[in-house]
């Protein structure tokens, strides 16, 4: 956690401020929306030469695996229960089920598009962090594999989207949120202030009993300011939450269903603040960010706990918050 301050920014300067920077986002994903944009690439098919007369069968669907790389490997992962995250393009995703965790990656970028995990009380264990930072060697060769020098002297930290914290039950486990293909680029007072908070407060959340889906990423600015070796750093950092019990799924979530979502500024100024400042609605982290998330869920469903905010008083009580519409 960051020191204590003697002085505190005035909240409505910083956040009318990203209110600005959201809505510019929007209006250029709109834009961006336009525009044509090239296919992603497929991996090359393999020739196939059969022996003089040797029969062949080709695979069912049933037993075909998932080409590398497409959101069919990622979407049967129980971490996408509730919904793949969707934005309809997929010429800037890389797709990897990490088994801990689910992401998209942007090689474009070379940060996560989103990251998504289940996180419940087996999750928590005790094993020791293992701060082993690295490239991500599944992703492909034609891939820049980001390092750990692309950070250093950059003025951010390695911000883990999935905790480090979230995986403590193996080593594995542990180790693999170090991967960059589950890292941003922080300012350290939002990684180590609100950010960090609202980890904490999930955690704290799954201790008392509950079952999270979640799913993190962020919001960029076109162009992108980089760091190291073209590696973008977000304008602002997402996070949304779905709350249930241990042993349910997508369909025990219904129009009362508790759900958090928040939007950081990646700013000078956000550690003034704490986490509970940044409530939004998922409605407008899709509109900002175009993605479709908890799209697995009917759409009266989501329609209702999309669109809500829950009380902060409510949340630092520990209640069940029973949300006001935004």
């Amino acid at each position: 956690m960051t020191a204590s301050r003697t002085r505190r920014a005035p909240r409505n300067s910083l956040v009318g401020t990203f209110s600005v920077v959201v809505s510019l986002l929007v209006v250029a994903r709109l834009a961006l929306l336009q525009c044509s944009s090239l296919p992603g690439q497929a991996p090359p098919a393999t020739p196939f030469s059969p022996s003089a007369g040797a029969s062949f069968a080709p695979p069912s669907e049933a037993t075909r695996p998932a080409p590398r790389g497409t959101e069919a490997c990622v979407s049967s992962s129980v971490h996408v229960a509730l919904g793949t995250p969707s934005d309809g393009d997929p010429s800037d995703e890389y797709f990897i089920d990490e088994r801990s965790f689910v992401l998209s990656y942007s090689p474009e970028k070379r940060v996560p598009n989103w990251v998504a995990w289940q996180l419940d009380r087996q999750h928590l264990g005790h094993v020791r962090r293992r701060n082993d930072f690295r490239p991500d060697l599944a992703l492909p060769a034609r891939f820049y594999r980001v390092q750990d020098s692309d950070y250093a002297h950059s003025g951010y930290d390695r911000g883990h989207l999935c905790p480090s914290a979230d995986r403590k039950d193996s080593a594995e486990d542990n180790s693999r949120t170090f991967l960059f293909t589950n890292i941003v680029p922080q300012l350290h007072e939002l990684n180590s202030g609100p950010w960090e908070q609202l980890e904490s407060y999930s955690r704290a959340r799954v201790q008392a009993g509950a079952l999270l889906y979640l799913v993190a990423g962020g919001l960029f600015s076109a162009p992108s300011p980089t760091i190291g070796n073209g590696v973008a750093v977000p304008v602002a950092n997402f996070k949304i939450m779905v709350v249930l019990s241990p042993g349910q799924g997508a369909s025990d979530v219904n129009e009362n269903t508790e759900l958090l979502a928040v939007l950081m500024p990646n700013q000078r100024g956000v550690g003034e603040h704490e986490w509970t400042e940044y409530l939004t609605t998922v409605d407008a982290i899709e509109q900002a960010s175009g993605y479709d998330f908890l799209n697995a869920l009917p759409e009266r469903v989501q329609r209702v706990i999309e669109a809500r905010v829950p009380a902060a008083g409510e949340l630092r009580a520990g209640r069940r918050p029973s949300g006001r519409a935004h």
